[in-house]
């Protein structure tokens, strides 16, 4: 079996999103990290991980709150930026190309509460008309959701401790850190599903 015969064709690949708010019309998306997914013996398992560090859009706001949070002060000198726009191109240009590779016809976005980074994604394409969006436009694959199934808790540190993956809380809110986190969970549940096509 292949990885686009195991998901009807599509490409799963985990997104994580640091972003200055919770509204994606009005505030900043600072952080964009992507883990391409391989598959191998009928396993699934992260491959490859890309990261941008985003500069603030024209008419995008940052909060305090969403500063505690994730630790990102946008205007530190030391922060090495793109605009969102460059961000989303070369994103999509990596993902477009891991699609093609995997003869799949698009890509489902895996994320933990994937409709926020979802729908943060689709307002900033918009934003920075961006075209050829890889993604699925309303199918995800949530991993809070899987993990409510597979091991009886939304949390992603939770999750991940009961899956036996070790959480650094302190590493936590970086978009990097938790696509790689989340990447080993979707993994993890994934291949102890048992799933099979003679099944």
């Amino acid at each position: 079996m292949e990885i686009k015969e195991r998901f009807r064709a599509f490409l799963p690949v985990v997104v994580d999103l640091e972003t200055g708010g919770l509204d994606p019309a009005q505030h900043s998306l600072l952080e964009l990290s992507v883990v391409l997914l391989g598959w191998e013996n009928d396993q699934i398992y992260p491959a490859s991980e890309h990261s941008w560090n985003i500069e603030p859009a024209f008419n995008t706001t940052v909060t305090k709150e969403s500063m505690d949070v994730n630790r990102i002060d946008p205007s530190d000198p030391s922060r090495i930026t793109v605009s969102e726009k460059v961000a989303l191109q070369e994103c999509f240009r990596i993902i477009r190309r891991a699609i093609k590779d995997a003869h799949c016809g698009r890509g489902v976005l895996v994320g933990h509460n994937a409709h926020f980074d979802h729908g943060f994604l689709i307002e900033a394409t918009k934003r920075s008309r961006v075209g050829r969006n890889p993604f699925h436009p309303f199918t995800v694959l949530d991993t809070a959701s899987l993990s409510a199934i597979a091991l009886g808790h939304t949390v992603l540190p939770e999750a991940a401790r009961r899956i036996g993956i070790d959480y650094d809380t302190k590493l936590a809110h970086s978009s990097q850190y938790d696509a790689a986190i989340t990447a080993r969970v979707f993994c993890e549940i994934v291949n102890r599903s048992g799933y099979s096509l003679d099944s």
